[in-house]
């Protein structure tokens, strides 16, 4: 009531003006933000999705010349913005006409496989050329060119700048850097640190290279082994460099909440790899690594064996969160594709390109217990695995056109299949693989994806950086 009284006497007795009254925003440049509304000379400000107004205007300027905010009525640094509503700002028997409006539009970017140095058949990416597709990805818009446009309706004239980057796994060589320490240094001097400096959100996950498989592709070396030069020990490594990257983004405020970990609690004497979920800007996403049904184990000691145990308890827990999150539009990923690959139902069994794969050591509802799967085989991957984490997924918010909306890797090539439930067919996942930047065929490639907040996906674009 107090605004549309103070606003009908403005109007009655000044009229807005056209010289210049500018703020310094907090945490912000003025001049990414301002756009004229022609229709009444009033400014609109488009601020990031989810800022908050408060405190927001730490200094005022008329014609680019300080002056004593107290002076103006109502003073901005003090007033209480509200979002689509016209606030005036007097000063001098001039009117200053502003409306703040939340820009709902946000854009991600989905890189994977850089097999950090590695090369011998892996499209492997030098660290120098990671860290300048990284420069690049966060530099995206920030010169006022579109790198993508998109057709979305709202979104057309957006100048797309990244809001968020993801890598899908296989960030470096087997075991780490150089097949020894494990620390992912390389991957992580070329990508995080880069992210870092730039103040962009930087998450990223697992993949078959950076844990170790059931058998390497030799038929009968286990991955996980002893000793400071073995699987295990790798295994520490990689989770703990994803786990320190995510603590650290969760200090940078940038989340609406801190990224929570799915563990079976039963077995936190195990090894777990901890896939996670976050969400952001109004979205919720759901961080797998190699896949969901990658196994727990008791680490191997120098004459004993690791001891593989299902992932019934991960599985249980993310289905519990998913049920009481179900109304958030959600994104999900993971290192495995659901379809891309002719090969890849050997994966979603933990099967190495001769067949062989270990049982765990108890019973599961999701077969990882069960002997005897063929080299391979479809339907067991699809019974065992494709649907069951595709019924829970189906549980969220934020499908397009009835469909989850899913990345991967793994692959080292784009494509873009939908995975159909075979016992519901009215269950499906769009699932959209990003191409490795090192493979020759399509070099530097990675996903801008655009996103609404609160709604999901809106539009996948393929781009080179």
């Amino acid at each position: 009531m107090r605004k549309t009284v103070l606003l009908f006497f403005l109007c009655a007795s000044v009229a807005f003006t056209y010289a210049q009254m500018t703020f310094t925003l907090k945490g912000l440049n003025y001049a990414d933000c301002i756009a004229t509304n022609p229709a009444d000379g009033s400014t609109t400000i488009t601020l990031p999705a989810g800022t908050n107004l408060s405190d927001l205007i730490t200094e005022v300027k008329i014609d680019g010349v300080t002056v004593d905010a107290s002076r103006i009525s109502p003073n901005p640094t003090t007033t209480n913005l509200a979002y689509d509503e016209l606030e005036v700002f007097v000063y001098d028997n001039k009117a200053y006409g502003f409306r703040f409006t939340e820009d709902v539009w946000f854009t991600a970017v989905f890189i994977s496989d850089c097999h950090t140095n590695q090369n011998s058949g892996h499209d492997g990416t030098s660290q120098d050329n990671l860290a300048t597709i990284m420069k690049n990805i966060c530099k995206m818009g920030k010169d006022g060119t579109k790198k993508v446009s998109f057709t979305t309706e709202g979104a057309t004239n957006l100048v797309p700048k990244t809001s968020i980057i993801f890598c899908l796994g296989d960030i470096d060589q087997d075991k780490g850097d150089d097949g020894k320490s494990g620390k992912h240094d390389n991957f992580l001097d070329a990508t995080a640190e880069v992210a870092k400096n730039a103040g962009i959100p930087f998450i990223f996950i697992a993949g078959n290279h950076d844990l170790s498989p059931d058998y390497w592709d030799n038929g009968t070396d286990k991955g996980v082994t002893y000793g400071s030069n073995g699987g295990s020990h790798a295994d520490d490594q990689t989770i703990s460099a994803i786990t320190a990257n995510n603590t650290y983004w969760n200090g940078m405020g940038v989340f609406e909440e801190n990224i929570e970990y799915f563990i079976d609690n039963d077995r936190t004497n195990c090894f777990q790899t901890k896939p996670f979920t976050f969400k952001f800007k109004g979205v919720r996403f759901y961080c797998a690594h190699t896949y969901w049904f990658q196994k727990l184990y008791s680490k191997p000691g120098l004459l004993s064996s690791a001891t593989y145990y299902a992932p019934d308890g991960v599985i249980s827990a993310l289905n519990t969160f998913v049920e009481s999150h179900a109304d958030e539009p959600s994104v999900w990923m993971q290192h495995y594709p659901f379809l891309a690959g002719s090969d890849c139902n050997r994966w979603w069994l933990d099967q190495n390109n001769v067949g062989n794969y270990i049982t765990s050591s108890n019973e599961s509802i999701y077969g990882s217990y069960t002997s005897g799967i063929g080299y391979n085989d479809e339907t067991s991957a699809n019974t065992l695995k494709k649907n069951p984490i595709s019924a829970i997924m189906a549980k969220t918010a934020g499908k397009v056109d009835g469909k989850v909306q899913h990345f991967s890797g793994h692959y080292h090539l784009f494509n873009d299949r939908t995975y159909t439930n075979t016992t519901n067919n009215t269950i499906m996942v769009r699932d959209f693989t990003v191409a490795a930047p090192g493979n020759a065929s399509q070099t530097n490639n990675a996903y801008v994806v655009l996103f609404k907040r609160g709604e999901g996906v809106k539009e996948v674009i393929q781009a080179q950086f």
